[in-house]
């Protein structure tokens, strides 16, 4: 039986876009939750099952938003995300795109590392490598591109609902269009999520552990 999941962060969403979607409150009635929270769906079919009074009355331009899913019971989540490759057979992507502002994904901490010009498209993956020339022509592109058109809410940035341990969200796509943002102080920009099984909650702790 499939249960209910939510993000480890909240972002802020843009209200008008939160006004477009579907309201399913009375089908999920039994979930109770003082946030707003959108039900993401694989086929761009997001609902808002929870918060709705706050949408309809808030004037404010971005609203506080926790991301939810349908996943599987806790135990089975928990030994799906020990195997990586297990894991990635299991992994949900959302294809509604929401704008959020660039302080937010800074602020929730999903970051895997920063990536600028000195250290741009380097992975350990060796069948990623590129030459370091390569490399500095497509972080410039991407710069440019960015500096002269603005950012491309078309091309969201993914962030990985419950990626790390199966607790933490994190980037899965974006972080030199985030190193470059920042640096030309761009305020607004566009996420899309894909997402993992939920683990337990205590799995939080290897990640405190890491931090410490």
């Amino acid at each position: 039986m499939k249960k209910i999941a939510l993000s480890s962060e909240i972002y802020q969403i843009k209200r008008m876009e939160l006004q477009t979607l579907p309201i399913e409150q009375e089908k999920f009635s039994s979930f109770k939750s003082d946030e707003i929270i959108v039900l993401l769906d694989e086929k761009g079919d997001d609902k808002l099952i929870a918060g709705t009074e706050k949408v309809k009355a808030s004037a404010e331009e971005f609203l506080p938003v926790r991301m939810a899913y349908e996943t599987y019971p806790v135990l089975q989540s928990f030994f799906i995300n020990l195997i990586k490759p297990i894991k990635r057979k299991f992994y949900k992507v959302f294809p509604k795109a929401y704008t959020t502002t660039l302080a937010c994904i800074l602020e929730n901490d999903v970051m895997r590392g920063e990536r600028n010009e000195s250290n741009a498209y380097q992975w350990t993956n060796k069948k990623w490598q590129i030459s370091r020339e390569e490399a500095q022509k497509r972080y410039h592109d991407l710069y440019t591109s960015i500096k002269e058109h603005g950012y491309d809410k078309k091309s969201p940035m993914l962030i990985m609902l419950n990626r790390k341990f199966g607790v933490k969200d994190q980037i899965l796509q974006g972080h030199h269009r985030i190193g470059i943002c920042k640096s030309l102080n761009v305020k607004e920009v566009s996420i899309s999520f894909w997402a993992v099984p939920k683990s337990f909650e205590f799995m939080k702790l290897l990640i405190r552990r890491k931090k410490s």
